[in-house]
């Protein structure tokens, strides 16, 4: 099973925001995710304070299509009814617990999703110049990632 990583690549003050890489490791051939920076203690913060939502939560809209959680995303803003509230106020609950970018307010972070997917658990992005997407092992994230 793949693993992801967060690893701080510069060490420096936990008052200034810490160069780090998000990266997948795919049978020993690690691919970059995201690499900028951040505030490390708030983003692990976020990461732990919805864990569970990450590990348990299914994606808020019916929808029978295997695509990424990220494209799911894309879709849904793309075709919302904006009349419907309580549907966007749902995708919004989940965006602030599954989108990274949730976790890195004021940097340029991109539309990162990690969640649920049937019975597996991905990280993906999708947009109109980039997609991926990867399942990796939850456990072994979470059990790193308070450590």
């Amino acid at each position: 099973m793949n693993k992801l990583n967060i690893i701080l690549l510069e060490s420096a003050s936990l008052q200034e925001p810490q160069f780090v890489e998000i990266s997948i490791d795919c049978n020993g051939d690690l691919r970059p995710l995201f690499t900028g920076r951040v505030d490390l203690p708030a983003f692990t913060e976020w990461f732990i304070e919805n864990e569970d939502a990450i590990r348990k939560s299914d994606f808020p809209v019916d929808n029978l299509t295997q695509d990424s959680l990220a494209k799911k995303a894309h879709c849904f803003y793309e075709s919302v009814n904006v009349d419907d509230d309580d549907l966007i106020d749902a995708m919004f609950d989940y965006r602030a617990s599954h989108c990274l970018r949730f976790a890195c307010r004021g940097v340029d972070f991109p539309e990162i999703y990690i969640g649920k997917l049937g019975s597996e658990h991905e990280i993906s992005l999708f947009t109109q110049n980039e997609h991926w997407r990867y399942f990796f092992d939850i456990d072994d994230f979470f059990c790193k990632l308070k450590c």
